[in-house]
């Protein structure tokens, strides 16, 4: 029995350590379990301090030699596992002076998220109709308030505009309202329609932004994964010919700041890993088509005149690698674009998903500071 005990104990840490070091093309489950185990990796500790027990027990009983150092040692590994996000996670709030709430941390993965105040129907593009979901902050404004407009990610071909109402009290108790916008997804391709449909809704919210008490001067754009790269290829090419509005607009489609979350910003980049999903999107391959991939590309259209942009990774992403936002840090650099880019080291793509975990409360934080320095709420 001590032997069998052992043996299962360590097969369970080798598995939590498969799934935590998992690489890129992994089943989504197992993608899915990784992220969890990172961001809320204390979970392990359970599991280690079990296996440690069981370590006790097997150096005082007849089992395999072998077995009386390999428990214990599996214990160690996931223990290991268990403090190096937290720790990390710690590190940052207190070098960057963002709280960090544990009680948060224990509630469930999921928890109740609030339904917007309404929904519209803001433009009908190829026989495909984009609705919006706003979400307002409570009373009345005294004065024109700024918005927040969020795309979702997905890879461009799935996702789905409700993902922002895990944002949406965030945003209201702070005063902004926050609006979550359609965009066209593929197949059929949308490399050309997509970033037409965000300057669409991007017009739209100006043309009716006295309905809703907001200020269209002051519109930030934000996005996840795809949505990022979207929000980031709008904000950055507002004016551009090559990149029309989707519903005949001609409008001013020019941002006030840009949140980006671990989003591609060069597609001639991205298509090495990612060729079968971007030729999907685009309509065409990267081969003899380069021209089309970097008009698709934000890196491209950064210019000394882009709106500050805030942009968030993890350093273990293993769906869009943390190189690519460091491209458009370098670029935006490069053009002296005011800009922040905050890392989380131990953690995955879809990092924010998660009610109380600790990436979900960094990035909150940080994203707080970069409102109330370039939007604030007047």
């Amino acid at each position: 029995m001590p032997t069998v005990l052992a043996l299962l104990h360590i097969l369970g840490c080798v598995l939590l350590a498969a799934v935590f070091f998992a690489p890129a093309g992994v089943p989504t489950l197992v993608h899915l379990l990784k992220g969890i185990l990172r961001e809320y990796s204390l979970v392990m500790l359970v599991p280690a301090l079990l296996t440690a027990l069981v370590a006790v027990w097997c150096a005082h009983v007849d089992v395999w030699k072998w077995l009386r150092w390999a428990t214990p040692t599996s214990a160690l590994l996931v223990g290991v596992l268990a403090a190096w996000p937290a720790v990390s996670a710690w590190r940052m709030a207190r070098a960057n002076d963002l709280p960090l709430d544990l009680r948060a941390y224990l509630r469930p993965l999921v928890g109740a998220r609030p339904l917007p105040s309404q929904t519209v129907r803001f433009a009908e593009a190829a026989g495909r109709e984009l609705h919006a979901d706003i979400f307002l902050p409570p009373g009345a404004p005294s004065t024109p308030r700024p918005a927040v407009l969020y795309f979702h990610g997905g890879g461009w071909r799935g996702g789905e505009r409700a993902y922002a109402r895990a944002w949406a009290d965030f945003f209201t108790a702070k005063g902004y309202v926050l609006i979550a916008l359609d965009y066209r997804l593929f197949p059929p391709a949308t490399g050309m329609t997509a970033p037409g449909d965000v300057k669409c809704g991007i017009r739209w919210v100006k043309d009716h932004a006295e309905t809703y008490g907001i200020d269209p001067s002051r519109l930030v754009l934000f996005g996840e994964s795809a949505g990022g790269h979207l929000a980031m290829l709008a904000g950055y090419s507002a004016g551009d010919s090559r990149l029309p509005s989707s519903c005949g607009s001609t409008g001013d489609t020019s941002v006030a700041a840009i949140i980006s979350f671990y989003a591609p910003g060069d597609l001639v980049a991205h298509a090495a890993i990612n060729a079968d999903t971007l030729e999907g999107f685009t309509g065409a391959p990267l081969d003899g088509h380069r021209e089309l991939y970097e008009l698709l590309s934000p890196i491209h259209h950064i210019g000394p005149r882009a709106p500050p942009t805030l942009l968030l990774h993890g350093g273990a992403d293993s769906v869009v690698p943390p190189e690519a936002s460091q491209a458009m840090a370098a670029r935006l650099a490069q053009y002296a674009v005011p800009h922040a880019l905050f890392t989380l080291p131990y953690a995955e793509h879809g990092f924010d998903i998660w009610d109380g975990g600790f990436g979900r409360q960094l990035a909150r934080g940080r994203v707080g500071y970069f409102l109330q320095k370039y939007v604030p709420v007047e």
